[in-house]
């Protein structure tokens, strides 16, 4: 008996052991409880030693059957929080605008990358983008306190129904940081760009968030929403950008530019409040085109007698150095306005 009872505890001794070690410990329990238990009792009898070792083994089972109900449990617990950080992630990541920072209610914060807003569209009515400011801010950018970004958000808007986004301030802004970027300034990777976006029904709604993000700022008045006849709209930026691209040295980025030269915006600002297409029927940039540049050509044959009488005065030193640019060159639009207002 008490052989048998030493071997029983040798057993679950190996039992106890392998069910430490996360075997096949339920199977070893199993097969020992079922046999080598069975015949010990079937040989001594209801003996009060076997029946405490066949109660350990027992415990023993449902203890490490308890176990691995728990770490399945803690497995399934895991999955299901992953699974759900997933989906959380989804939830606030846009492929444009980039991880949702926060929801205020009335409008959302994102972070976004200078790669992922390449694929941001500009609202349809934003002034006139130009690449020549972006740059100029670039550079600027080089001495500022600030490194890598700008203060403040871009904004942008959604429409509820559609999805659809758009760029509504701050396009000269993104312009610049992607010139950053490409001479090494900033990462064109990293979500570091910050963009607010506030939801909408209809394109109503984002003319007046324009207007009122631009108060501040006055906008030209060809720019503002309504103002001004699309087509007319059209024909004056196609016609300013053509004299761009043919007289680049004389366009300015300062609206504050002297003469000869002038700005694109306060060129095409002018002719808006002129009323050029109106006054003269101009139906089209390539009608526009052509009124001003028979203009040009109309002061190019000014002698220096008629620029003096023109001026009403005694040229300055300043503006004789105008005049010969302005001939070298051969463009005249910025030496004055007069052209603007004569028939």
């Amino acid at each position: 008996m008490r052989l048998a009872v030493q071997s029983l505890r040798r057993v679950h001794g190996v039992a106890h052991g392998v069910s430490r070690g996360m075997a096949t410990t339920p199977n070893i329990l199993n097969n020992f409880h079922d046999t080598t238990l069975g015949i010990l009792r079937n040989m001594t009898g209801p003996d009060p030693q076997v029946m405490a070792l066949e109660k350990a083994l027992k415990d023993e089972r449902a203890m490490v059957q308890e176990l691995k109900e728990r770490i399945q449990d803690l497995e399934y617990q895991e999955m299901s929080r992953a699974e759900s950080a997933r989906k959380a992630e989804e939830a606030n990541s846009h492929p444009v605008l980039g991880t949702l920072v926060a929801d205020l209610g009335y409008k959302k914060v994102y972070r976004a990358s200078l790669e992922s807003l390449q694929n941001m569209p500009m609202w349809e009515k934003q002034r006139a983008y130009r690449d020549e400011r972006a740059k100029k801010i670039a550079k600027d950018k080089k001495d500022s306190v600030v490194k890598g970004g700008f203060p403040g958000c871009l904004v942008a808007y959604e429409f509820k129904q559609t999805r659809a986004i758009g760029l509504l301030d701050g396009q000269h802004r993104l312009g610049a940081q992607k010139h950053m970027a490409a001479n090494g300034l900033c990462d064109p990777e990293a979500n570091n760009v910050l963009v607010e976006v506030f939801q909408f029904n209809d394109g109503k709604q984002a003319d007046k968030l324009f207007i009122e993000i631009n108060k501040a700022e006055p906008v030209k008045s060809i720019d503002m929403p309504g103002e001004v006849n699309p087509n007319i709209k059209v024909s004056i930026d196609d016609a300013v950008d053509e004299l761009h691209d043919e007289f680049k040295a004389m366009f300015k980025v300062s609206s504050k530019c002297l003469a000869p030269h002038v700005n694109m915006d306060v060129l095409r600002e002018d002719l808006f409040e002129a009323d050029v297409c109106g006054r003269f029927n101009l139906k089209s940039k390539k009608e526009l085109l052509a009124w001003l540049m028979a203009k040009n050509t109309e002061m190019a044959k000014l002698d220096d007698a008629a620029w003096e009488q023109r001026r009403g005065s005694k040229k300055p030193k300043s503006f004789g150095k105008a005049l010969e640019k302005a001939r070298r060159n051969n463009f005249f639009l910025g030496m004055d306005k007069q052209w603007l207002e004569k028939n």
